[in-house]
């Protein structure tokens, strides 16, 4: 399943590549953690030693590439999602407030897209979630947003479920946060949100690809 739908993916970027809302910019030809693990399986991983030159490499390589374009990092910078033996994914947020991604290895950019408005999307008052992004690295990763509250717990199917903090965009009104999966996974994740002292729980919709199934807790 993974390699037919990743098969097609690349093929579609060949031709033309889309995202919704959003519009592919310079420095990718193709189409987000040094520790990070699925709810049931565990990520491929290397040496710290090499996923640190890896991180290195790689971030050399986007910082190249973005530095001169108006897609070029704000002040937050480059924000790594995911690394990988293979390469890196980053977040960043631009001079005018457009958020973008990237998936990089150590000598090119294999794709980039960035929000053609800025702050999109909206940020939501009193709190909200977005999801932003999907990339594809060493699995399938779920970029998205929690405004005006942190994510301090997540599960899929009721199982606890990593999910790395990635970096404050929108005037530090939004944080970006990555859940990593093996492959495509489909439903939602339940997580559980802190906002100044009190805490709840809403679920993030995933998307509607997949063989894996992630659905909130009961």
């Amino acid at each position: 399943m993974r390699h037919e739908l990743r098969t097609a993916f690349w093929a579609a970027i060949l031709l033309v590549t889309t995202s919704t809302g959003c519009s592919a910019g310079e420095g990718g030809s193709a189409v987000p953690s040094a520790s990070r693990t699925s709810a049931s399986t565990a990520a491929p991983s290397a040496s710290p030693q090499d996923l640190t030159e890896v991180t290195d490499k790689t971030h050399e390589t986007l910082t190249k590439s973005v530095t001169q374009s108006p897609d070029a990092p704000g002040p937050q910078g480059l924000m790594l999602v995911e690394v990988w033996p293979a390469g890196a994914a980053y977040a960043w947020e631009t001079r005018d407030q457009r958020l973008c991604s990237a998936t990089v290895t150590a000598t090119m950019v294999r794709e980039k897209s960035c929000a053609t408005r800025r702050l999109d999307p909206p940020v939501t008052s009193p709190s909200g979630l977005h999801p932003i992004f999907t990339l594809f690295t060493d699995g399938w990763v779920r970029l998205f947003g929690a405004d005006h509250q942190q994510v301090t717990a997540a599960t899929c199917s009721g199982t606890p479920l990593k999910v790395r903090k990635v970096g404050t965009v929108a005037g530090g009104a939004r944080t970006l946060y990555a859940a990593w999966f093996p492959d495509y996974t489909k439903g939602s994740i339940e997580l559980t949100l802190s906002d100044g002292g009190t805490t709840s729980k809403a679920p993030l919709a995933l998307g509607d690809a997949g063989d894996r199934t992630c659905s909130p807790a009961s």
